[in-house]
């Protein structure tokens, strides 16, 4: 019997994999949806108890195996999230949703430094609205050019801490308003709402927060047209002889059993390391440097976030009685703002507040003492406790990639990853200017205590872009302004690899977005038999 042949195969079920999976099933192409990871049921996480009780989590931990897959870094040390669970990372995160701006779109025409995306923000507007409608966001309507508006249910109420920073940043100009999340704030929306817990990042266990393996791909599947190969990793892309992929050679997870699959089309999702490893090992005659990689673009640009936090406990609330503190993680957000003082940089950074649960005394260990007099201090300051999260936007350097060692293999029988990373003078000057603008805000609030966690620049929050970008030029990038590789015309790439630039601004809301519109233009496409 003959190999079923898929409209599309799909690699990788995070957002952007579960969002374009389910998509194409309900409109009716015939889908094969793989991932190497296991299912996380949201309901066997035990995210509630206290940190002394030491329960298990209760399920597989959304990482990869390090021991298992390891990864080398070359250069500045940098943090590289790659999830192996299904459902990818929207089993765990902190589900902030954030439009890019019109401006973000063209950096390269406003700084010269880079280069601008192929579309705009109006090409991606439509798109922007269904993402949100799909993954259900929270927030509130502030008309700001910098961050658009879009399709929110009730926004979040902000708790003590978020309106004395409010009043503080206030004086500088900038602008705190609720948080815009992936986050069921009220009743009615198809899936249990939000409690308030503070639990967000360790995975929502009543899926308040969109999560693909329980609000996309099931969609997929009741429509009859979604196949899943759960537990399988893609370990090569096969061509023909004209340059066009005709199936995905797969590999049981940690296991040897091989099988493929054929497609007419193949999207890659795997997340920013999976995805150009996949492309650069399907090395063939016409393709000796990886597949679409004749431009030698596939793996280059790599950038994120650059990340400076900073604590302060607010002496409006130090020694208060303990009050309801509840809430979301990320629970307001300071949206980016004009420079009050001479900078000596481009782009810009917004604040993140409250990222951590009050469950956890996030001071203790910066405290100084010890016994009766230092327990008073930690429980005096706990309801006083906030942080200034700064993401700054970082430059997209050539130099900045990932390629694949040239002997070392990990469980699966891949090449290890290598990631070669250097920050920017840009990128450095925004994270001293974080760490300042932080400590203005809270002189202006008034602190009794704080302190910087990180003394040296971290990226990237899980937020990898750019190594199979999207551009104008085929000399310069690896996909076109429909997320089709230029070199391979049934090969399309919807995760943040894609971006061109990146702003301040979290990426997964436009990961979805460009994932729903590579649908519209993968049917239009086969509509048209071009596919």
């Amino acid at each position: 019997m003959p190999a079923k042949k898929y409209d599309v195969c799909v690699i990788g079920s995070g957002a952007s994999g579960g969002s374009l999976a389910g998509e194409l099933a309900q409109r009716g192409a015939s889908v094969c949806l793989i991932e190497g990871g296991p299912p996380r049921p949201p309901e066997k996480i035990n995210s509630h108890g206290w940190p002394y009780e030491r329960k298990p989590l209760g399920v597989p931990p959304v990482r990869a195996d390090i021991v298992k897959e390891p990864i080398e870094v070359i250069g500045d040390p940098i943090s590289i999230m790659r999830a192996r669970v299904f459902g990818g990372r929207t089993t765990h995160w902190n589900a902030v949703a954030l439009r890019f701006s019109a401006d973000d779109f063209r950096e390269g025409s406003l700084h010269g430094i880079e280069e601008d995306w192929p579309i705009t923000y109006d090409e991606l507007a439509p798109y922007y609205d269904k993402a949100e409608r799909l993954m259900v966001v929270c927030g509130s309507k502030e008309n700001l050019d910098v961050l658009p508006d879009g399709q929110f249910i009730r926004p979040l109420k902000l708790r003590c801490s978020e309106h004395i920073l409010r009043r503080a940043s206030a004086k500088f100009g900038m602008r705190l308003i609720p948080v815009r999340k992936a986050l069921a704030s009220e009743p009615g929306h198809g899936r249990a709402n939000c409690h308030f817990c503070g639990h967000c990042m360790m995975g929502c266990g009543v899926s308040a927060i969109f999560n693909t393996a329980r609000h996309a791909i099931p969609q997929g599947v009741a429509s009859g047209k979604l196949d899943i190969r759960q537990g399988w990793m893609a370990h090569e892309l096969l061509t023909d002889d004209e340059a066009r992929i005709r199936s995905a050679r797969i590999v049981r997870t940690y296991g040897t059993e091989e099988d493929e699959v054929q497609a007419d089309v193949f999207a890659l999702c795997c997340g920013n390391v999976e995805s150009p490893r996949l492309l650069l090992n399907s090395k063939s005659a016409r393709f000796p440097n990886g597949l679409a990689n004749n431009s030698d673009n596939v793996g280059r640009y790599l950038h994120g976030h650059i990340i400076a936090q900073t604590v302060g406990h607010l002496k409006d609330l130090v020694g208060v009685k303990p009050f309801n503190q509840d809430g979301a993680i990320d629970h307001a957000y300071i949206p980016r703002f004009d420079p009050y003082r001479k900078v000596d940089f481009v782009g810009g950074y917004g604040f993140q507040i409250n990222i951590r649960s009050y469950m956890y005394p996030q001071h203790a260990k910066q405290l100084e003492g010890y016994g009766a007099d230092w327990k008073k201090k930690v429980r005096e300051l706990q309801p006083a406790h906030s942080i200034l999260a700064g993401y700054g936007k970082v430059i997209a350097q050539r130099e900045n990639r990932v390629t694949l060692h040239p002997t070392k293999k990990d469980a699966n029988g891949l090449p290890v990853p290598v990631v070669h990373f250097r920050w920017h003078a840009n990128d450095l000057a925004q994270f001293h200017d974080m760490r300042r603008v932080a400590l203005d805000i809270y002189e202006q609030a008034g602190v009794a205590f704080q302190f910087h966690p990180n003394e040296e620049p971290v990226g990237f929050a899980s937020h990898e872009v750019g190594m199979a970008r999207m551009g104008k030029n085929p000399k310069t990038s690896v996909l076109n302004k429909w997320n089709q590789a230029w070199e391979v015309k049934n090969l399309f790439v919807t995760d943040g690899g894609s971006f061109t630039t990146f702003p301040e601004k979290n990426p997964t809301l436009t990961i979805t977005a460009l994932a729903l519109r590579t649908a519209d233009s993968i049917l239009e496409m086969k509509q048209r038999r071009e596919l």
